[in-house]
């Protein structure tokens, strides 16, 4: 008897699927854990409508959008939640639905002799984590919906035991519009006074505990990174929010770098790029550093930080132009105090060569004006 319901489970998972009226119900509900550039983590969670249900077998399948993720067979389902009871593995992470690329992932798991287990309304479980990792480093939302049939297959039902044939889930709740990564669209770092003033702006959060603060000191000999600070997120949020921390304790003049740690409520984090700025206790005269690195590949995305020196309170623009001057990147348009700053430049679309760094400040005290140019070089 063991072999037969066996061998009907197994067809019912290739597509020959049968019903049976509902008796105890169970819902099933898709939930965001975290996201950032480097994974998208969600929890599918069944909970039982009544006090107890004895299950036998259960598989959950999530559509994603394939033009926005990939999945990997070895780790994109994980904790799931029978293991513990060493029920067997069913899933099939790279389903494939449309003929041209995976995009279903399936969760599955069922005991070894079609015995049963417990499911207490009390404690839903967490039946596994589906975790996608996204093409692009852009942030964005995307959906993932619980699959439930096609035309040859059940891919989302469970089997209560004792009870013929499956059941699906109600209700299901799908996530639609889930924001990811933390969008980082602004970190800059620059000397005030005696400090260092650090700015970040983000479009759009989720889960988001916090930012640790790190600085690298480039006269140590540790070359370690150091965190100086904790900065608490918003949570989730659409909406725009700045944050400002001021390093008041630089141990002296010199370069450092900093770079923010982002840290979900998970424990998962990604780091920003870092910044780059020049110390000194009071900068004497105007001045545009070489950026670094110097060259610069296009291929790694990576970028270069160009800083420089104000002597005074000025309007600055600090511009990227080619060699026939036509201006091709505004990396600073700012009225600045005097102090020590630093901006990104991240070619895209652009051709290997070579290219003009252009720094004009015009000082509001004295009216001088100071320009200055340095050659950055475009690999691949």
């Amino acid at each position: 008897m063991k072999t037969l319901f066996r061998t009907i489970f197994l067809l019912l998972f290739l597509g020959f699927a049968v019903t049976a009226p509902a008796q105890n119900s169970a819902e099933l509900e898709l939930i965001p854990i975290s996201g950032s550039s480097q994974e998208v983590r969600i929890k599918a969670v069944m909970t039982p409508t009544f006090t107890t249900m004895n299950v036998e077998a259960v598989s959950v399948a999530v559509a994603y959008d394939p033009a926005l993720f990939t999945v990997n067979a070895n780790t994109s389902i994980t904790n799931m939640h029978f293991q513990q009871y060493n029920w067997e593995d069913a899933s099939v992470p790279t389903w494939d639905d449309n003929g041209v690329d995976p995009d279903v992932i399936v969760y599955g798991e069922y005991h070894p002799s079609f015995g049963s287990q417990a499911i207490f309304r009390g404690v839903p479980p967490t039946l596994c984590e589906f975790v996608f990792y996204p093409k692009s480093n852009n942030p964005g939302t995307a959906d993932f919906t619980v699959y439930a049939n096609n035309p040859t297959a059940a891919l989302t039902y469970y089997f209560e035991y004792n009870v013929t044939g499956q059941k699906n889930f109600t209700p299901v709740t799908n996530i639609t519009g889930m924001p990811f990564p933390v969008e980082l669209s602004l970190f800059t770092a620059a000397q005030q006074g005696q400090s260092i003033a650090l700015r970040w702006v983000t479009q759009r959060e989720l889960n988001n505990h916090g930012f640790h603060v790190q600085r690298h000191d480039h006269g140590s000999a540790t070359g370690d990174w150091h965190t100086i600070g904790f900065v608490d997120g918003a949570g989730s949020t659409n909406s725009e929010r700045q944050y400002v921390f001021f390093d008041w304790n630089l141990p002296a003049d010199g370069t450092y770098s900093y770079r923010l740690k982002q840290v979900d409520f998970d424990g998962s984090a990604t780091y920003s790029d870092p910044v780059l700025v020049h110390y000194v206790d009071s900068p004497l005269q105007f001045a545009l550093r070489q950026n670094y690195p110097n060259p610069v590949s296009t291929s790694s995305g990576g970028g270069t930080t160009v800083s420089y020196d104000i002597a005074e309170r000025s309007r600055v623009r600090l511009t990227v132009s080619n060699l026939l001057g036509q201006e091709i990147a505004v990396l600073a348009e700012h009225m600045l105090d005097a102090g020590s700053y630093s901006a990104q430049w991240r070619p895209t679309d652009v051709t290997t060569g070579t290219y003009i760094i252009a720094l004009t400040a015009e000082a509001v005290e004295s009216g001088r004006t100071e320009l200055f140019h340095q050659r950055v070089q475009l690999i691949r």
